[in-house]
Formats: C-alpha cells, structure tokens, sequence
C-alpha cells in the first residue's frame, strides 16, 4: 500500500523533470550541424558586415567623381578645338586649290590674248596674212581646250540629239539627209567629259508631211429631177 510520502516524492520528481533545461549541445543539432557546415564540408564563412559609409569617405569619393569628369571636360574640349583646326585647315586647303586651278587656266590663256593682240597690230596689212594668224590662233584655243578636257559636239551628218543640239530651222530630207539628220551647224557646242558646256546650233533635215488630196463631196440629197 502506497502511503503519502511515496505520492509526494513521485510528484516531486516529475515537477524537476519538466523544469530541467535543454542541455543538448548545438552541434548535436541537425539544424546546427546544416547550418555551421558547408556542402563540401568546411567550415561556412562568417558574413562579411558593410563598410561604413563615413562623411570622410563620401568627400573623398566625391572629389574623385569631380577629378574624373573634369577630365572628360578637358579631353572634350581638346577634341571639340581639334575638329575645328582640321576643318579650318581643310576649308583653307580647298580655298588654295581652287585658287590655284584658276591660276592654270588663266596662265594657259596668257598667250592666246598675246596672239590677238599681235593680230590686231598687224590688221592693216595683207587680208590673208591676218587669216592665217587667226587661224593659228583659233587652233592654239582648241588645243588649250582639249587640254582642259572640253571638247566640241559632232554636228554635220549626225543624228539630232536634243540632250546637245539646238535646232534653228529644218530643211526638207532626202535621200543623202534622211530625217533627223543634222545638215548645218550654225553654232559651234562643246561639252566638258558628259556634261553639257553649251549646245550646238544646227540645221535639222525633216521629212515632208504627207498632203491630203481633197476629194469632191458627193451629196446624197436626191435631185429634183427624180421627182
């Protein structure tokens, strides 16, 4: 028979069981054990904590932004005053060239003026000495010209052409100057490789349009004499 003093110690020992604390270690733990372990198994490295962002640092960080964009400011601007030296130099460069063909040109027609005015001195003098003198020259201009790359429209016995010929009057065709065919040329034209310098003034042959014969016009109202 169980007297009291038994009951009394049997719910002591209880009350001491439920209180005692968890003394399991926590690296018995599975959890623990997971989390302190890696998967290769070292060690997991502590996590590393912020650096402090400090007045001191912010300054200093922005001193360094403002030292780096004055430098793209200055690198801008020496590549801004670069540009507008080459475009100075190559506007200037193409002024003298275009200058200098001028030049050319205008030293190569020296002794054709010379030439005229040498025939002009010589005018009163025999009519056919002054025509040959014209001649030559006539023939030193177009050879200048040639020179130069310009060169004179084929006229006579050619197709008209309205790209290079302007037509003045026609002349009826035949057969040694079919349709179309230039007869004349009145004007001299010269063009420059494909381009047109000035047009040739010409004479064009063209057929006759064919003429109507007029044919009597029979009346078909009945005469009176039927009646």
């Amino acid at each position: 028979m169980i007297s009291e003093k038994d009951t009394t110690m049997a719910t002591r020992d209880q009350h001491t069981t439920s209180a005692a604390p968890d003394t399991e270690p926590a690296a018995a733990r599975p959890e623990a054990a997971s989390a302190a372990v890696s998967d290769d198994g070292a060690a997991a490295p502590a996590p590393v904590q912020d650096q402090e962002c400090t007045p001191e640092a912010l300054q200093e960080q922005l001193a360094q932004q403002r030292q780096q964009t004055e430098e793209y400011v200055n690198h801008l601007q020496r590549l801004q005053a670069e540009f507008q030296n080459y475009r100075r130099r190559v506007m200037q460069e193409k002024s003298e060239a275009v200058s200098r063909g001028k030049e050319d040109v205008l030293r190569a027609l020296v002794p054709v003026l010379n030439n005229f005015r040498l025939a002009l001195q010589h005018a009163d003098q025999d009519a056919n000495t002054v025509r040959q003198g014209v001649q030559m020259i006539w023939q030193q201009f177009e050879g200048f010209l040639r020179d130069q790359g310009v060169e004179p429209i084929p006229t006579v016995g050619q197709i008209f052409d309205p790209a290079y010929h302007e037509v003045l009057s026609t002349v009826p065709a035949t057969t040694e100057t079919p349709a179309n065919t230039i007869v004349t040329e009145v004007k001299a034209g010269y063009r420059l490789a494909s381009r047109l310098l000035a047009p040739a003034q010409v004479i064009v042959a063209q057929a006759e349009e064919p003429t109507v014969e007029e044919t009597p016009v029979t009346s078909t109202t009945p005469s009176l004499e039927a009646f």
